[in-house]
């Protein structure tokens, strides 16, 4: 078998045109992952789709339009796919002399003189005794750790544990007959016919190719008998490794040989391989003969890798082209050596039947066919005498061990699988000669098998479904490609891309597991114990056997030899009856039922053995047996995701642009995204491997199981690890971890995934750094994902080994590097990643019920999984008492399960997964915790928890802790200020409506006229909301004030805690007013000039705030009067008033006035004004534009603002985390000084755009838990998840050439995408560079948006359909960025994506290292390196900066404890920097700060709006906007720093209209460039400007 597909590198490519580059680079290959699809193609598609888009509005041109666009799109997935194919596939000749054959890799005769270099060397070896002190390490140092011995490899049989125990004198040994023995032959894609499955190096994650040769050893004196029993066999093999590995390594071979190290095949630590690097001398092929067998010299110069040495392009020294790796397996039929005749020292064992199986596949291999049987157990655990019974009889002791079984097959079967593989290829293209594979040149074209391959190679590599111990490799992606072949599912005709659907639809729609969804035991009948569940998925689990060439699968299980034999042996020796005649065992009828049911785990029994089963002709090996339940669960909703991409339905909701526009963004996301470990997921928590128990197997029993523990803890033997003697304890370990944590989350999470090998970054890393055997031990090769490789050749003192103590089957792992070569922060014990996307509706629930009480076993798993403690018996509503959990207390949560102390956030349930994160600490405490340990004050280890779980409490406040607190904290939940914030908006909304009522005055005085209680002669209809606190987007929402209507018990609760600081208040509200507008009800009594209604509007609000006072100076009896303090400040257009201790802005909406400025033909100059756009970061002379624009300051304050308001808000509430989001990125923008660069609108419609894509998919699939169909494009679940897809978005969306395309609710219709996408490239021009740069289009941004019905458009609740809410000429309105129309400027936005770019690295560094304590926080600060790029920075007074702890620079992230006085008893607080910062707002500055008393109050007037710095940016921005840029925080403006634009500073001509900042020239003149700009007076006209705030200024020369 092909163990793994690290192979790829440079193949020559064949001569083709170089369309549509420019300017093209001669014969340069294009870099992958890049889009290989040229340019010409991508117009040709745009021709072919536009072709059908402008023809006119009826709907056969529009469903001409959509099937012209899916031709278009199809075809260029057809184009892309084979530029990728080309680019990728690698060929060279596994046999050869040293001639480079056509369409060979330059390095092809290197890489063959290398493969006979060390076949002759491994040749070479002579016979020798072979014992486990082979693979010791020569000098161990302490580790705490004397009396074990450390070995390069994990040693567990039998065997060797006996000579242990036995000591020196009875040492275990066996005979090695030398290099005659063993027999190396390519294997894998190496020996593939046209090296099928080879790729480049930009195709395989940066990995150079890896050349598989098998090891096959013959001599039955090595191995035999029973070695196929407990490890034995395993042993000998890896000591033989090591054996090889040290005289390869040896120094007089090392000038030839290279490095060598020691691998892991599959990421199994039990099977060891050696992989290669050749010497890199910079000779030709890495250290190979070259073709006349010298080596030649370069010629310098070259640029691709592939290229004829010929041409002069021959790739630079120095750097490794390919490795050799080293599988060793077993010889069967001539590679075999007769045995000596000898009596082995192992045939005192129980006998097996010698003459079963004579024709059975495995025929000329000593391992007997029916020990191959997948329900034998092969690995017995160790059983005392008078214990177990033995297997004389050929029936089974214990539980069969399919695992270990089947990976004894693998070596078994190395060559016959690649004999399987190339039988397909044969009867696919013409018959290679018979040289080995790909030998011939008649192979030199791919065929559809080696297309599909590669596509399926690179489509799970950035899955990172390749490579993984539980995942694909490129053998399993064959054989599976080899099945669909041979069953016709896929033809020698069929196209790549069609095969490679066939290949998604395949892998998709198969039950694996037997656990998609299917009828409740209760509506099928059938009972619901856990036997009866397994039967049923064992019933409808899915098998299949590869047919044999030219028969179908049915004839060939029916010709199955190995089938005949499980038959025969059932009829034999397993219909024994008991004394009443029954049957004692029932037994699957046939050997592919007996692989279902071998191959399907028992959780009541602790064995997670759950695997797909796809077998070989010979029904001997099933290829995807080492497959994890949660790979396959995960990679076939990955491949149904896929799958919908190839069939033109995107998977990028929200935006359109895998519909219309962007016809490369299906083959983008098919294999050029990356879609990792590190990305998919809501939470990562690490599990220390170090606490987890060992478990025997077989009895679940418990080594060490710990005094700490009570007996009747609930701790389950068999909740976990009975399947040890079968997968390994590793693989135990982790499907334990995993299995158990989806049984404990149930419904909560969608999915939970373990990081293994293979499925992490790429990273990349070619060279071997501990190559030459000195340096730190640690120091090992990484290879890419992970891939972990130990150089045999190394310091004394290496403990990197395997610990072996006598009596213990399980050997320690390697042990930790020790604590000082750790960076400092990062965790030094060994640890268990888990990945879980959470469910964010049924993560909130915080209780559990258990089973009905009359199900005694149900109630006892029910126990066994949440313990005795945790699960007792609650009284509900309904009468039952049944166990629950309930997760609401501290302890559940908090210190004394997780064994250290964590901050619990009050929107940890709706937006921190907290309820899972608290359930996950609690199963794993108990469930994987040695001996106590984990408990409170267990080993001083970092705690169980989220990873980055503590930048929410930049957004959210520390919780009380425990349950019994009587109130939460006053500034700590962010959620129940909002909520105070639109209660009180509420309340002013009905007392404005409910005092303007109007009413016919038919008094005396009245004379009939209409009337209201606040004298307004038009009632209010509306009272729309337009500030971001009342659609929770308020990074710190406001706190009621006690000046300004705020009752008694809310001064009371957020007053401060001294007595003297008491009677201080804030005089001024700190930020901007709470902004809604009023919308009278319609009258034709408006006026019909713009000054008179400019002024109607002024005298209503007038009106309104006399209404108001005079109300309560007459005591009308209205209870809300009292909730009216503060002044009331009147403007032009606004009116500032207090109403229950908050600060509002109430505009007028007069839609007359809309109306009016849209039929101006020839606008005065105060309607030019009044409708003109005016941006604070240009100079108003930088916005004239089109009077069809002019009207925009109106529109979008009143109408898009309130739509847009309703959009956002209609997302904040589905998605709970979608706030937290928005508020993290707004305080990750302000922290970069991004403020008003980049619009809270912008922020809030990004981040509905990560929403929003993922939302279009699930609402089209039904998600459901982890035994389940998955949706991997599930929306983010916890703010941190959302936040690192906000930075992602920001940072990869291709500004210049996409638009944007934001519509959450789905309004904007496919005809109005294609408009858009037109419209974009319109403007945009032939070179991108015009136009807005963010290009972000919303359903409200259209020239026609006056005419919806404001928020009843996109509104919560009943929307209207777009196609009645949209006007009737839809068609032709134009789609214009709004938000986004001036700011952010292109330097700004590129400035903010790399930004956005570094921060998401530094956050994926944090979670991928294990990094403990605030190191995040980096994320959010301004290095000094980033201070020195702007030209000035203005240091503000710090008297202006209220909140330090928001500083750019040294933001405070701390969380501490203090005592505090909440209710009537004293208690410890939490507090973190989301309080500290909203008490500091809540003070105000100190300068302002006023007195006040329960019944005095000397002071009433408080400022309504307190920003100075902000006002000082506007000015400066409006001043001095055309020659520099400023940048500042909105929360702690400490720095105002100054970016000089480059024209600014052009030589011009002189102009006395235009002196002002100019000096003359002092270089030579260029025509009539005279002066320039005088950055020295512009500065000090800064300084003075800024005088009263700005204390200091640094200027950067």
């Amino acid at each position: 078998m092909d163990m793994d597909d690290d192979d790829d590198d440079i193949t020559q490519r064949r001569q083709r045109p170089n369309i549509g580059r420019s300017p093209p680079r001669a014969h340069r290959r294009p870099a992958m992952p890049a889009a290989p699809a040229s340019a010409a193609a991508s117009d040709a598609a745009d021709a072919v789709a536009s072709s059908g888009a402008g023809g006119g509005s009826s709907s056969s041109a529009s469903a001409s339009s959509a099937a012209l666009d899916a031709l278009a799109r199809s075809n260029l997935l057809r184009l892309a796919s084979s530029e990728l194919i080309e680019a990728s596939h690698l060929r060279i000749r596994p046999d050869g002399d040293s001639v480079r054959a056509h369409g060979e890799a330059r390095w092809a005769p290197s890489a063959r003189g290398y493969v006979a270099c060390v076949r002759s060397v491994v040749k070479a070896l002579g016979r020798t005794t072979l014992s486990p002190d082979v693979a010791k390490v020569s000098s161990v140092e302490g580790g705490g750790d004397e009396e074990a011995a450390r070995y390069r490899v994990p040693l567990k049989s039998d065997k060797f544990v006996k000579s242990l125990e036995d000591g020196a004198g009875h040492p275990w040994t066996f005979p090695f007959g030398g290099g005659s023995c063993l027999t190396l032959v390519p294997t894998g894609s190496f020996a593939h016919f046209g090296n099928a499955g080879l790729a480049t190096k930009s195709a395989n994650g940066g990995s150079v190719p890896v050349l598989d040769v098998a090891v096959l050893v013959g001599d039955e004196d090595f191995a035999g008998g029973k070695d196929y029993l407990n490890h034995r066999y395993a042993d000998k093999r890896n000591v033989l490794a090591v054996h090889v590995a040290k005289q390869l390594s040896q120094k007089k071979h090392r000038s030839k040989v290279g490095t060598v190290h020691l691998v892991d095949v599959f990421g199994d630590a039990s099977k060891v391989g050696l992989l290669l690097t050749p010497p890199l001398d910079g000779g030709s092929g890495g250290g190979g003969p070259s073709e006349d067998g010298k080596k030649k010299k370069r010629k310098r110069g070259g640029e691709g890798e592939g290229e004829d040495e010929s041409n002069g392009k021959a790739k630079k020294g120095g750097k490794a082209r390919f490795r050799v790796r080293l599988l060793f397996g077993i010889a069967r039929d001539g590679r075999r050596n007769p045995p000596s005749g000898r009596r082995r020292d192992d045939e005192d064992d129980d006998e097996d039947d010698a003459s079963e199986g004579a024709s059975a596949p495995t025929s000329g291999c000593w391992i007997p066919p029916s020990r191959l049987l997948p329900d034998r157990a092969n690995n017995r655990r160790s059983e005392k005498p008078g214990e177990g019974r033995s297997d004389d009889d050929g029936s089974t002791s214990t539980r069969g061990t399919p695992h270990y079984t089947n990976s004894l097959a693998e070596d078994v079967h190395l060559l016959s699988t690649v004999e399987l593989i190339n039988e397909t290829l044969a009867s696919l293209s013409p018959a290679p000669s018979s040289g080995g594979g790909g030998g011939s040149d008649a192979a030199h074209s791919p065929s559809v098998f080696h297309e599909t391959l590669l596509l399926s190679k690179v489509w799970a590599l950035q899955r990172g479904f390749l490579r993984g111990h539980d995942a694909f490799t490129t053998t399993t992606l064959a054989v599976v490609l080899a099945y669909l072949f041979r069953t016709k599912a896929v033809g020698r005709r069929t196209g790549s891309v069609q095969a490679f659907a066939t290949f998604l639809k395949f892998w998709s729609e198969t039950d694996w597991l037997g656990d998609d969804a299917a009828p409740s035991p209760a509506a099928a009948g059938g009972e619901s114990s856990a036997a009866a569940v397994r039967a049923r998925r064992v019933a409808r689990k899915a098998a299949r056997v590869i047919p044999r060439e030219g028969k179908s699968e049915a004839r060939t299980i029916a010709s199955c030899a190995q089938a005949r034999l499980y038959l025969d042996d059932v009829r034999k020796h397993r219909n024994r009856r008991d004394e009443d005649g029954e049957r004692q065992e029932q037994f699957p009828p046939t050997l592919l039922e007996l692989y279902k049911d071998a191959f399907a785990s028992r959780p009541d029994e602790g064995r997670h053995v759950d695997a797909p089963v796809l077998l070989d002709p010979t029904m001997t090996i099933n290829y995807l047996a080492r497959m994890s339940p949660s790979f396959v669960r995960e990679s076939r909703a990955e491949a149904r995701r896929a799958l919908k991409i190839v069939h033109g339905g995107g998977a990028r909701g929200g935006g359109g642009g895998d519909a219309v526009g962007d016809r490369s963004s299906a083959f983008r996301e098919l294999f050029l995204e990356r879609r990792r470990f590190w990305t998919r997921y809501d939470a990562y928590v690490r599990v220390p491997l170090a606490r987890i128990p060992k478990r025997t197997g077989g009895d679940g029993g418990r080594k060490g199981r710990g005094k700490g523990r009570e007996e009747g803890d609930g701790r389950a033997p068999e909740a976990w690890g009975n399947d040890a003697d079968d997968l390994g304890r590793d693989e135990s370990v982790r499907r334990g971890v995993v299995e158990v944590l989806a049984r404990a989350l149930g419904d909560r999470a969608t999915i939970v995934r373990a990081l293994t090998s293979g499925n992490g970054e790429v990273g990349g890393v070619d060279a071997t750094r501990s190559g030459k055997g000195g340096g730190d031990p640690h120091d090992v090769m990484a290879e890419s994902d992970q891939l972990r490789a130990v150089p045999i050749r190394g310091v004394p003192g290496f403990s990197d080994g395997h610990a072996a103590r006598p009596s213990e089957r399980a050997p320690a792992p390697p042990v930790a590097p020790p604590p000082s070569t750790q960076p400092s922060g990062r965790r030094a014990e060994p640890c268990l990643v888990v990945g879980l996307r959470l469910d964010p509706d049924a993560s909130r629930r915080i209780v559990d019920r258990g089973p009905p009480a009359e199900d005694v076993e149900g109630a006892k798993e029910f126990m066994s999984l949440w313990g005795e403690r945790k699960a007792q018996l609650r009284r509900f509503r309904d009468g039952a008492i049944v166990r629950a959990v309930v997760w609401d207390d501290d302890d559940a949560g908090g210190d004394a399960s997780s064994g250290a102390a964590v901050a619990r956030y009050c929107g940890a349930e709706r937006s921190a997964g907290g309820v899972a994160e608290r359930i996950v600490r609690h199963v794993v405490a108990l469930h994987f915790a040695e001996g106590g340990k984990g408990r409170r004050g267990g080993g001083g280890s970092p705690p169980v928890a989220f990873e980055l779980r503590d930048v929410v409490s930049f957004v959210d406040g520390a919780a009380a802790g425990g349950s019994s607190s009587p109130r939460p904290p006053p500034f700590a939940d962010s959620l129940a200020l909002h909520k105070r914030v639109m209660t009180a908006f509420e309340s002013l909304a009905n007392f404005l409506r409910r005092n303007t009522a109007t009413t016919i005055d038919r008094s005396s005085s009245g004379d009939g006229k209409k009337a209201s209680n606040l004298g307004l002669p038009l009632s209010i209809d509306e009272v729309e909301p337009l500030s971001p606190c009342l659609r929770y987007s308020a990074l710190f929402p406001p706190v009621p004030h006690p000046l300004l209507g705020a009752d008694g018990s809310v001064d009371q609760l957020f007053g401060s805690s001294g007595d003297g600081a008491k009677r201080k208040v804030s005089g001024a509200n700190v930020g901007a007013p709470i902004l809604v507008q009023i919308r009278f009800e319609g009258s034709s009594k408006w006026p019909t000039s713009l000054n008179a209604m400019g002024a109607a509007k002024c005298a209503m609000l007038v009106r309104l705030a006399d209404g108001i006072e005079e109300m309560k100076r007459r005591r009308s009896g209205d209870e809300d009067l009292d909730a009216f303090e503060g002044r009331m400040d009147v403007a032009l257009n606004r009116l500032d008033l207090g109403y229950r201790g908050y600060s509002w802005r109430i505009v007028v909406r007069a839609d007359q006035e809309l109306r009016m400025l849209r039929s101006l033909r020839n606008p005065t100059e105060e309607a030019k004004a009044l409708r003109s756009f005016s941006s604070p970061l240009r100079p108003p002379r930088l916005t004239a534009v089109a009077p069809t624009l002019r009207r925009q300051s109106l529109i979008d304050r009143h109408v898009r603002g309130a739509v847009h308001h309703s959009l956002v808000r209609a997302v904040h509430t589905r998605h709970p985390s979608a706030s937290s989001v928005v508020r993290l990125a707004r305080r990750w923008a302000a922290s970069h000084l991004l403020s008003d660069h980049v619009p809270h609108e912008a922020v809030e419609l990004l981040v509905a755009s990560v929403y929003a894509e993922a939302t279009a998919t699930s609402e089209e699939e039904t998600t459901r838990g982890p035994r389940g169909g998955l949706n991997v494009d599930a929306p983010p679940s916890t703010a941190v998840a959302g936040f690192r897809r906000f930075l992602r978005l920001l940072a990869s969306h291709d500004w210049a050439r996409e638009p944007l395309i934001v519509d959450p609710q789905n309004h904007i219709s496919h005809d109005d995408q294609v408009l858009i996408h037109a419209q974009f490239k319109a403007v945009r021009g032939p070179e991108y560079r015009n136009g807005p740069a963010m290009y972000i289009i919303a359903p409200t941004d259209y020239d026609g948006v006056e005419d919806m019905s404001g928020s009843k458009v996109v509104g919560e609740g009943n929307v209207t359909s777009p196609q009645t809410a949209l006007p009737a000429n839809a068609t032709e309105k134009t789609w214009a960025p709004t938000v986004t129309a001036k700011v952010p400027e292109r330097v700004v936005l590129s400035r903010a994506a790399a930004l956005a770019r570094r921060s998401l690295d530094h956050l994926l560094t944090c979670i991928t290292t294990g990094e403990v304590g605030n190191s995040w926080v980096a994320a959010f600060q301004e290095s000094s390196a980033s201070l020195t790029s702007y030209s000035a920075l203005l240091r503000v007074d710090p008297s202006y900066v209220i909140d330090p702890g928001c500083s750019s620079t040294n933001a405070d992230c701390a969380i501490i404890g203090a005592e505090s006085k909440l209710g009537m008893n004293d208690q410890v607080q939490t507090y973190g920097p989301f309080e500290r910062s909203l008490q500091k707002r809540y003070a105000g500055p100190k300068q302002l700060r006023k007195k006040h008393y329960t019944n005095l109050v000397l002071e009433k007037d408080t400022l309504h709006e307190w920003q100075p710095v902000k006002t000082l940016v506007n000015a400066l921005r409006l001043r001095y906007g055309e020659y520099a840029i400023f940048f500042y925080s909105e929360f702690a403006p400490d720095v105002i720093a100054v970016l000089w634009r480059p024209d600014a500073f052009k030589p011009r001509p002189f102009s006395a209209a235009v002196s002002e900042f100019k000096r003359p020239v002092t270089e030579p003149w260029t025509g009539d460039s005279l002066v320039i700009t005088n950055a020295n007076d512009l500065i000090q006209e800064i300084g003075h400007y800024s005088r009263n705030i700005v204390s200091n200024i640094k200027v950067w020369t």
